[in-house]
């Protein structure tokens, strides 16, 4: 090979070797960044916005611009949420999906926005979207058990006259889902089967109502030629917690949800709930109750199959016990302990732990009985509480 041929294959090699590098490398860097990428990890709490019929993401704005959700998600109370606003399928009339199909659909939604992976899911919900929420979580135990409380503004609970009306003109099957009409079965079998399952009826609901009519324009009112109050004061606040004041909303059904400011009534109601109701973190902690003065005599036993130790637990930290261990301590002159050591049987709901012990005092020497033995027994709690944990502006 000439000096020249061997010259110009090593500079191809050479612009070859240039183009790998400057081509090639930018994508090592940025392979490695989306494997070091991850998602964020969500917060404690998630506040999920749920619309009514004929609602869409945008129901929740008011007037001058102002957004509730953003309002939220700004606001410093709430550090410790995430905010979702979710949407289902509603057309504005002659609709084709029911109130069961449409919970579905919402589930699916929550999960794909991965609502679910919070530790607690809170909701605000208007009209339709708390029945829809309600019948969500009663299709799926498993995601109802991280519910702690519904907020809903003007849900129908037993109905709505202006949708019974509706229901003449407009085939929606939703509009026969929300009638007051006394035959409504998918209404009643709703609450039946809220206050019957054990995943729902821990979950607290709260109550808003509309105190003023919607006109004949806007939503409902179109079937109508005249103001009409869309829900009524007992449709909205029936089966809702009775320790917290329904709260009055000085607006029409549409606007309820339409906060202008942190000031608003709808807003405020939410905020004292949410204050009221703070995210709880799990925590173990341990407890000890030690029974003293256990005795036995010379070629004596001192048994008891079936000892009950009690552990005080504070209702207020949902404090439950999970598991307990037991122990002989301050021996003198114990024999033959059975079992060894002591065995925790079993454990009652309200703490009180069922152990078997057994031991035998000194043998006798020479016919002459030279002490008595003696022994506490310490019973270790496990106890799980769930202990409040507020923002610092809470």
């Amino acid at each position: 090979m000439s000096r020249d041929s061997w010259m110009n294959r090593a500079t191809k090699l050479v612009l070859v070797g240039l183009f790998i590098l400057f081509h090639a490398s930018p994508a090592f860097p940025q392979a490695a960044m989306q494997q070091t990428h991850t998602q964020p990890v969500p917060r404690a709490r998630v506040i999920v916005f749920v619309h009514g019929l004929h609602g869409s993401r945008d129901s929740w704005r008011a007037s001058n611009g102002a957004y509730w959700p953003d309002m939220i998600r700004t606001d410093p109370r709430f550090a410790y949420s995430d905010v979702d606003v979710a949407e289902y399928p509603t057309p504005a009339s002659n609709g084709r999906m029911s109130s069961v199909q449409l919970a579905d659909i919402l589930w699916t939604h929550l999960k794909q926005d991965q609502v679910w992976e919070h530790r607690e899911v809170v909701f605000i919900a208007h009209s339709l979207g708390g029945i829809l929420v309600e019948e969500m979580l009663l299709r799926h135990p498993e995601e109802a058990a991280r519910v702690k409380f519904i907020v809903s503004y003007g849900t129908p609970h037993e109905g709505s006259t202006i949708a019974r009306i509706a229901s003449i003109y407009d085939k929606d099957p939703l509009l026969n889902d929300l009638s007051d009409a006394s035959d409504n079965a998918f209404l009643t079998q709703l609450e039946n089967n809220w206050r019957g399952h054990d995943s729902v009826n821990g979950i607290h609901r709260f109550c808003a109502f509309e105190a003023e009519d919607t006109t004949p324009e806007n939503g409902f009112g179109r079937y109508l030629k005249t103001h009409a109050r869309i829900v009524s004061y007992f449709s909205a606040t029936y089966g809702c917690d009775v320790t917290t004041p329904p709260q009055e909303i000085h607006a029409d059904h549409l606007h309820m949800v339409r906060p202008l400011d942190r000031k608003s009534s709808a807003y405020d109601f939410f905020y004292r709930v949410y204050r009221d109701n703070p995210i709880l973190e799990d925590q173990l902690v341990t407890r000890d109750n030690v029974i003293a003065g256990l005795e036995a005599g010379c070629d004596r036993s001192n048994t008891n199959p079936d000892l009950q130790v009690p552990i005080a637990l504070d209702s207020a930290m949902h404090e439950k016990v999970t598991a307990a261990a037991a122990s002989l301590i301050d021996t003198a002159d114990l024999r033959d302990v059975n079992p060894n050591p002591p065995v925790v049987t079993s454990i009652d709901p309200d703490g009180v732990a069922h152990v078997h012990y057994g031991f035998s005092g000194p043998s006798r020497k020479l016919l002459v009985c030279l002490g008595t033995a003696h022994a506490s027994l310490k019973v270790e709690f496990s106890i799980d509480r769930k202990v409040p944990i507020r923002e610092p502006q809470n």
